[in-house]
């Protein structure tokens, strides 16, 4: 794929510099750089994911889009103040 994107002159004149050193093109020397990049971080979807506490009712039913939002702000802030610690 092409695609164009801007690089300060001294980080280009470096790669250019690396490409030529590895006897690479400078676009393969980037395409190197981002696998080693995304390969060192890759995206995790657990730390997305949220577990709500389960309530038992005593009337079942259907729990309204509202009521799962306002328990997901809760958990949000509960976890926000775990990691905050003591003040």
């Amino acid at each position: 794929m092409r695609t164009t994107i801007d690089i300060p002159d001294e980080l280009y004149r470096q790669a250019k510099s690396q490409a030529t050193l590895k006897g690479l093109q400078v676009c393969d020397l980037i395409a190197e750089g981002l696998r080693c990049v995304l390969a060192a971080s890759p995206i995790d979807d657990s730390s997305r994911r949220v577990e709500f506490p389960l309530h038992r009712s005593d009337r079942p039913g259907t729990v309204s889009p509202e009521a799962v939002r306002r328990a997901e702000d809760q958990m949000l802030l509960d976890e926000d103040t775990k990691h905050a610690g003591p003040v």
